[in-house]
């Protein structure tokens, strides 16, 4: 085991720092024939929380031609706020990575990343083909999994759905789905008794959106869409079998809107650990 830790640096193409860690570092661990373990600089890991596997996308610094892997803040602080203890994987040696740390939960990000194969037989792309070992991992594991937006498409088209990567082309400033992340832009109108129902206590919560893509619904397959916007898209995804009693999928970024108090956005980020931690538990015993 190699224990690395993430750093804040600042990107030209983002308005915030973001955790990242440089490629190199990473492979460095690789060659020495070691697994990394990537953790966040200064949490208290040996309290009792529930550990959070999240995937780590990447970003192009000026400095270095491979891309660092990085993450947003919102989406650690959305994990740390809800009691959860944030853990981090990347591309290569994913299974080894997951067994290193044992997370109780699974949180696949968003991102502007290819989800489709070129051709049914064709391999993964590198950051999608993690999405699809993390989401093995989880249903062998029976881990509560929580994705977000391109995460929930992700999660969707591996278990049978495929998706619309022009949903904006038609629909003018208003009607579009990429409006401003920290704001709330319309309702997704959520189906009673399903899990994010439980969750939020109602039929209805109001959400930001600020995505190009948007996934679409195949009778084969074992998703069920529990929640939509105003046009009909798919806004939330469960499973008809699902593998934990928290498996949720959502379109819309509720991690941007718990760093400005979303109500909604806080409860579901609870019930996610919650459920993590219900499983720590159920594995301790």
């Amino acid at each position: 085991m190699d224990t690395l830790y993430l750093s804040q640096q600042a990107y030209p193409q983002e308005k915030v720092p973001l955790w990242a860690i440089t490629a190199q570092a990473v492979e460095e661990s690789f060659r020495k024939g070691a697994v990394p373990q990537i953790l966040l600089p200064g949490f208290d890991y040996t309290a009792s929380k529930p550990k959070i596997a999240i995937i780590l996308a990447q970003d192009k610094h000026p400095d270095r031609e491979i891309e660092d892997y990085t993450i947003f803040p919102d989406y650690v602080d959305a994990v740390i706020k809800a009691k959860g203890a944030p853990v981090f994987i990347v591309y290569d040696y994913v299974y080894e990575q997951l067994d290193l740390t044992s997370p109780d939960g699974i949180l696949l990000i968003g991102g502007n990343f290819r989800l489709m194969r070129k051709h049914p037989q064709s391999p993964y792309e590198r950051r999608p083909r993690t999405y699809v070992c993390m989401l093995k991992y989880a249903m062998q594991k029976n881990l509560p999994t929580f994705a977000i937006c391109g995460g929930m498409q992700m999660m969707g088209v591996y278990k049978g759905c495929s998706i619309n990567t022009h949903v904006n082309d038609k629909l003018n400033a208003e009607q579009s789905h990429r409006q401003r992340p920290y704001e709330l832009s319309h309702p997704v109108y959520l189906q009673k008794g399903s899990l994010i129902y439980k969750i939020l206590h109602s039929e209805k919560t109001i959400t930001n959106t600020c995505h190009s893509s948007v996934l679409i619904e195949n009778p084969k397959s074992d998703c069920l869409v529990s929640g939509r916007s105003p046009d009909g898209e798919a806004e939330v995804i469960e499973f008809y079998h699902p593998w934990s009693d928290f498996v949720l999928g959502v379109q819309w970024h509720p991690e941007r809107l718990a760093a400005i108090g979303d109500e909604d956005s806080l409860k579901i980020f609870t019930a996610f650990i919650e459920a993590a931690e219900l499983h720590r538990k159920k594995i301790a015993d």
